[in-house]
């Protein structure tokens, strides 16, 4: 995924790009691991605008994604979608930078900036990582999900279990009838 910066012109550049997960490869190492399944294409629109040598791309991306829940453990699948920006910048070669391994401090202007070289974007890298940002952190196939129960491990989405509760053995409860003067006066 590359685009030429010639390709760019005064008034801009439009484009969409239709992708398949298998064309990111975090994406298909997480569908190896079985945390996502991509259902459907990822349609990307882009707009690509120079300005001197920086080029600031928008734009937002749609697709379909079967995940796993994380109460229930159930599959079900949910539309992702998202909008960003992000700045390409030339990469330069700086006699004092940092040798490999080394911690580089980031400054508030460098935030945002993806680097190119010999005047070609690499859109894959800032491309996956929307789309990886995108996905949820913890999976709820509803907000109201009743999820397992801990002791048979039935889904109480769909059936009522009979096990008994055992009750929480609270140690702090104890200090729930302390009252605690003020010495403040």
């Amino acid at each position: 995924m590359h685009l030429e910066l010639k390709d760019i012109k005064e008034a801009g550049l439009n484009r969409e790009m239709v992708c398949n997960a298998a064309d990111f490869p975090v994406l298909v190492k997480m569908e190896g691991q079985e945390e996502v399944r991509f259902v459907a294409p990822v349609i990307f629109q882009l707009r690509f605008q120079k300005l001197g040598q920086l080029v600031e791309v928008d734009g937002h991306f749609k697709s379909r994604v079967n995940l796993i829940c994380g109460r229930c453990l159930q599959p079900y699948d949910i539309d992702l979608s998202g909008e960003f920006a992000f700045t390409f910048t030339p990469h330069v070669a700086d006699e004092n930078a940092a040798e490999e391994g080394d911690e580089v401090e980031l400054e508030t202007d460098e935030l945002g900036l993806v680097y190119y070289k010999d005047e070609s974007l690499e859109l894959l890298p800032p491309l996956q990582d929307q789309l990886v940002m995108a996905l949820p952190i913890s999976p709820l196939c509803s907000e109201d999900c009743a999820g397992l129960c801990s002791e048979c491990g039935c889904n109480l989405n769909v059936e009522k279990c009979h096990c008994e509760k055992k009750v929480f053995n609270n140690k702090f409860s104890a200090l729930a009838g302390l009252k605690i003067e003020s010495s403040d006066k």
